[in-house]
């Protein structure tokens, strides 16, 4: 597997030829945005098909502290139902078919737990089998839950580098050095995409040599 600057760094040396400069077009930015949306579109694209998400396509959020909050979390009213969020605001989950991509976990990560729509959170004790499966509902960017103070998240993060702010082992959880989440034998296959479609147009674009907001090229060749 490659990390987000390896890949970017192919990119712009497949571009160039292996000659870069500061002055090359597209920019690293630029590329890893292209990275990070093909990503998305490929990893929901096979999971459209395989019904299959591999690990290797989830960011893991360490240990997430969770906070006791009134359940109707507004400014003047109180219901006097405490439920428990995560502290920190999680990044957006890719939107898969059936669900959002987030695997709850305990923190020794030996019981999962069940994402369910903020809708069903009331009903959890009429279930069936209630105490079998934890329940856990998303909703303005926090997980909440019922009675634990901390859990495990795993997320298909829309923009992987919203992991960088959260710490595994007193370290960021991500960084564009660390393995990036995508299952190796799709780099080809974006690679291969981009490269006829986004790089091929940006390519075909005169780099401005001279820093004078015109496309230099054209204006030497049609002297």
């Amino acid at each position: 597997m490659a990390s987000a600057k390896e890949i970017v760094y192919n990119w712009r040396n497949l571009i160039s030829g292996g000659r870069l400069s500061d002055d090359d077009i597209p920019s690293y930015s630029q590329l890893k945005f292209i990275l990070n949306y093909k990503r998305l579109q490929y990893l929901r694209q096979d999971y459209a098909k395989n019904f299959f998400d591999n690990d290797l396509m989830y960011q893991d959020l360490g240990c997430l502290e969770l906070e006791p909050v009134d359940s109707a979390e507004c400014c003047h009213f109180e219901t006097g139902c405490t439920i428990y969020r995560t502290k920190q605001i999680l990044p957006y989950p890719l939107r898969l078919l059936d669900r959002l991509g987030f695997k709850i976990n305990a923190i020794n990560k030996t019981k999962r737990f069940e994402l369910i729509l903020p809708e069903r959170a009331p009903f959890i004790g009429y279930t069936k089998y209630p105490s079998l499966t934890e329940k856990v509902y998303w909703l303005n960017g926090r997980l909440y839950m019922r009675g634990l103070y901390a859990i495990n998240a795993r997320v298909i993060a829309e923009n992987p580098e919203d992991v960088k702010r959260f710490s595994c082992d007193g370290e960021a959880c991500y960084t564009d050095n660390n393995q990036y989440p995508l299952p190796g034998d799709m780099i080809d296959l974006i690679t291969k995409d981009i490269l006829a479609t986004e790089l091929k147009a940006l390519i075909s674009l005169g780099q401005d040599l001279e820093n004078n907001a015109k496309d230099d090229m054209y204006e030497r060749t049609s002297q």
